[in-house]
């Protein structure tokens, strides 16, 4: 499965990339994200490598993110892997003026187990979660309204 999702950001590039870059802003624009290790490399370098934690709808799921390319402020790749499901994400940042950016995101799904099943009743629902926290990302960067403890 693949999608693309968008958003326009009302705050300068540089201020998206450091707010994007800052894990410990995560849980704010990361709806449901509890807890996060970073196992392996330096953190926000290629081949960092994190665990993370998330409560969605009411299920608690473990997943790994691997940063496979960067070159801000242009872009920032990376790989999730968890039960049933890998993915990878594209993203890329535009300054459109001074002060707006664009973010574009890639997203590639691929399923195995029961995750198949899920993939084929609700196709929907991933696209959905990365339209929601590019949203919530755009709440907190603009007006600072955080999904922390949410």
């Amino acid at each position: 499965m693949k999608y693309t999702t968008e958003i326009y950001i009302d705050l300068p590039r540089e201020d998206v990339i450091a707010l994007f870059e800052d894990t410990t802003r995560l849980p704010d624009w990361q709806r449901g994200l509890q807890e996060t290790k970073l196992l392996k490399g330096k953190s926000g370098e290629i081949g960092a490598k994190r665990k993370l934690k998330i409560k969605l709808e009411g299920q608690k799921i473990s997943m790994f993110e691997t940063i496979t390319d960067k070159d801000l402020p242009n872009y920032w790749h990376g790989n999730y892997s968890g039960k049933g499901f890998t993915s990878s994400q594209k993203n890329y940042f535009e300054a459109v003026h001074a002060h707006q950016t664009y973010w574009k995101c890639e997203s590639e799904f691929n399923f195995s187990g029961f995750m198949i099943v899920i993939s084929k009743l609700l196709p929907t629902i991933f696209k959905k979660r990365s339209e929601l926290v590019m949203k919530d990302f755009k709440a907190f960067a603009e007006n600072g309204i955080s999904q922390r403890n949410t």
